[in-house]
């Protein structure tokens, strides 16, 4: 049945046939993987194993050379097991690490990798949102997935985002199978993977839970499947946090967080990180004193917060400014910590400052980017708050980018970090303009009580099946 929402709208949600479907879907994922490759065949990269590509090669070195996940130099003569690092990515690494020649080989390899995940990524969050909006408006979408220039560039450094966002797209593709199929073993399989990619970046180790109790507060799915979600998705984490706990505390990932929450809670952390990369004495006095609360924070975090309290109340205006800022800042285009603009590395020979074509590609895409946060947000809002029964995994992607956006804004907020979550945002967005262009539409023809014809659903609700 269509929806009368999206007939009303002037959208049409008959849907593409399965044959048109499935051509623009490949033609969707012919275009994000054709300009990453050629991104990845040009832009250079400027000492790539830096910063923290290369505690995430050493991770990589010491287990293919040692069976031991530790941070330890190459080469270092004692290796000693770690966990400040998540484990994922690494693994990724040590994987390619194995089946190369040579380090030449390797890197070339991790990168086509990187570039086919990247474009297979577009392809699941397609498929996965399709019931969210009317197929031609996924489409759209889609091509705006593949060449988003974060998304492509990213895919140049050896760092976690591209598969952590792979896996995340994955994950909400076993989710709609799931709730289509009221199916355990999907959503046993959707489980596993939020998992696999909690274990990439830790960030997401709690979502699945919430996700779980939200989708039982809002009765979105049977009582079964909303308990294998949360059961499977610890499975990972747990077993990987069992193996952390026989090491000693100075080697745990806690104090990788609270190193995060004081760069974090500092407004000039940003600006001095890019004063000493400029090589400003003043950028890099400041830097050290953050660097140094960040250490005593580590050590000891009764007397870090005891710090960041103190630090906080003398200012009180400020810095309850700042942190209201934060989200935007996580949104916004120029990655701070890095190279700035879309870099996070030194990168030379970059077709989106070479090429014309790809130049005003990106200019446009900067150009709309705050406009993307404003219509994804609008899209969270109207999904969250009408609550569409008929789509639950479209409120689980809005409470995905709610969750990250309240996780960083207390941590550290910075572009860079919001890569992975970028398919998810312009999907949102896309919502987001739906629900303002039907609303447009209905107060044109006057029609302020679409309840008297019997209908409380919004474009928002437009699922076939999810």
């Amino acid at each position: 049945m269509r929806d009368p929402v999206l007939t009303e709208a002037g959208t049409d949600n008959a849907g593409l046939s399965h044959r048109t479907w499935w051509l623009a879907v490949t033609a969707i994922g012919l275009c994000a993987l054709l300009i990453r490759w050629y991104y990845l065949s040009h832009a250079m990269v400027d000492h790539p194993i830096r910063g923290d590509a290369s505690q995430y090669y050493a991770y990589a070195w010491n287990l293919v050379h040692h069976g031991t996940f530790s941070m330890a130099p190459p080469g270092s003569g004692q290796v000693l097991p770690d966990s400040f690092r998540d484990p994922g990515y690494p693994a990724f690494l040590a994987v390619w690490m194995q089946a190369s020649t040579d380090a030449n080989s390797w890197y070339w390899h991790v990168l086509a990798s990187q570039g086919a995940m990247g474009a297979l990524t577009v392809v699941l969050l397609v498929n996965a949102a399709r019931g969210w909006l009317p197929d031609r408006w996924l489409v759209a979408a889609g091509l705006l997935m593949a060449i988003w220039p974060h998304n492509v560039s990213i895919n140049g450094y050896l760092l976690t985002e591209t598969l952590y966002g792979f896996l995340c797209a994955l994950a909400f593709v076993l989710l709609r199978l799931a709730l289509r199929s009221a199916s355990v073993g999907w959503m046993t399989a959707a489980g596993l993977t939020f998992g696999l990619a909690a274990l990439t970046n830790a960030v997401l180790v709690p979502f699945a839970i919430l996700l779980a109790i939200y989708m039982a507060i809002r009765k979105l799915s049977p009582r079964r499947l909303t308990m294998t979600l949360a059961l499977s998705a610890l499975l990972i984490p747990a077993c990987w946090s069992a193996r952390n706990m026989q090491l000693p505390a100075d080697a745990s990932s806690s104090g990788r967080a609270l190193i995060n929450l004081v760069q974090g809670s500092r407004p000039d952390y940003h600006s001095s990180f890019r004063a000493m990369a400029d090589g400003d004495p003043g950028g890099l006095r400041t830097y050290r004193a953050i660097q140094h609360e960040a250490d005593v924070a580590a050590a000891n975090p009764r007397e870090g917060l005891s710090r960041i309290g103190t630090r906080m109340a003398g200012a009180p205006m400020h810095y309850l400014r700042w942190y209201l800022s934060k989200p935007a800042l996580l949104w916004d285009w120029s990655i701070r910590i890095g190279q700035g603009d879309i870099y996070v590395y030194p990168t030379y020979a970059s077709p989106f400052l070479r090429n014309p074509a790809l130049r005003i590609l990106a200019s446009l895409c900067w150009a709309l980017n705050p406009l993307l946060m404003l219509l994804a947000l609008v899209g969270c809002i109207s999904l969250l708050w009408r609550g569409a029964r008929k789509c639950p995994a479209s409120q689980a992607a809005a409470l995905l980018l709610v969750y990250v956006t309240l996780v960083h804004s207390i941590l550290q907020a910075e572009p860079r970090y919001a890569i992975p979550y970028r398919g998810f945002e312009i999907l949102l967005a896309g919502l987001g303009l739906h629900v303002i262009i039907h609303w447009l539409l209905r107060q044109r023809r006057g029609d302020t009580a679409p309840a008297a014809r019997g209908s409380r659903e919004d474009p928002g609700e437009a699922a076939r099946g999810d």
